[in-house]
């Protein structure tokens, strides 16, 4: 007997309003929003998670950002999160067979390559901690992040997605369940969510509007 895809369904199993907000399995009510425009390319340079305080904090350096808003030399971005229930990190093997693209395709082609090419890759288990632990600052291992979103539930709880690379190397995927953010800076300051997506939304725009020569 074949068992998968719409030949099983498990309705106890699917999503509804009162399941957990979580990116592997979204409630309905959900609201989810992008945050490339303000992680875009930051490094997370390290995390610290509490458990008995159930608190976990990242701290991103944002180059770019710091210079187009004028940032003291070093400053960090740090995401504060509250109550964590859950924090997960996945790894990604590569698909040995190589990719190759053409010359004279168009983008839409390219990027239809390069989907193709990475739904081969195999997704892996990782350690939580030991992810936690490579992340440091001082020996320049780094989470660089290449996509970033949040996930928003009308209970109050929060879902957040990061992909990236960990110290330029391997693909992750890291998924983190908790009830309050906060964002600030390493001076002290204190950012809406808001703010910080607009931080970014104005690099992203003035950046779009240079000249070709000055890009």
């Amino acid at each position: 007997m074949r068992i998968g895809g719409s030949d099983f369904k498990d309705a106890s199993a699917l999503p509804n309003e009162d399941s957990p907000v979580d990116w592997l399995s979204l409630p309905a009510t959900a609201s989810a929003v992008s945050l490339w425009d303000s992680l875009h390319d930051a490094q997370v340079v390290s995390i610290r998670s509490n458990l008995l305080e159930r608190v976990m904090d990242l701290s991103c350096e944002i180059e770019h950002l710091n210079k187009f808003h004028k940032l003291e030399e070093g400053f960090q971005f740090v995401l504060h999160l509250d109550c964590v229930q859950s924090a997960r990190v996945l790894r990604y093997a590569i698909w040995p067979g190589g990719c190759s693209i053409p010359n004279g395709l168009s983008i839409d082609e390219q990027r239809k390559i390069v989907a193709e090419y990475q739904a081969k890759w195999r997704e892996e288990s990782a350690s939580w901690n030991e992810f936690e632990s490579r992340i440091t600052r001082e020996d320049e291992q780094v989470f660089d992040i290449s996509d970033a979103a949040l996930a928003m539930s009308p209970r109050g709880e929060f879902a957040l997605k990061l992909c990236g690379h960990l110290n330029y190397a391997t693909y992750h995927q890291v998924y983190l369940r908790f009830e309050a953010l906060k964002i600030s800076g390493s001076d002290g300051k204190q950012f809406e969510l808001q703010e910080f997506q607009r931080l970014g939304e104005e690099y992203w725009e003035a950046f779009s509007n240079r000249a070709p020569s000055t890009k």
